[in-house]
């Protein structure tokens, strides 16, 4: 049974990757080539970690740093509704 720090820590990485999977821009908006790498990037990595915490379980040894990160970045990735471009402030 994994610890409760790995349990957040895969529901932080699976939220972060959902929400910016999900993000549609919205009409009239740039296409940005460095920020859609970003986000392509941020998806990968947290989902990529999601699936090794489902898949090796408590083994996979997330700490609390990593949960705190994870959370600040899912906090932001909600309030600018998935829209990486938004979370770092590019005009």
């Amino acid at each position: 049974m994994p610890d409760l720090i790995t349990l957040l820590t895969l529901a932080a990485n699976a939220a972060v990757c959902a929400r910016l999977v999900t993000y549609r821009r919205m009409p009239g908006t740039r296409y940005r080539m460095g920020v859609s790498l970003c986000a392509w990037l941020l998806i990968a990595c947290t989902g990529g970690q999601a699936l090794q915490i489902l898949l090796i379980g408590a083994r996979a040894h997330p700490n609390l740093w990593q949960l705190g990160v994870l959370l600040v970045l899912a906090i932001l990735s909600f309030r600018a509704r998935g829209n990486v471009a938004r979370i770092l402030k590019v005009d």
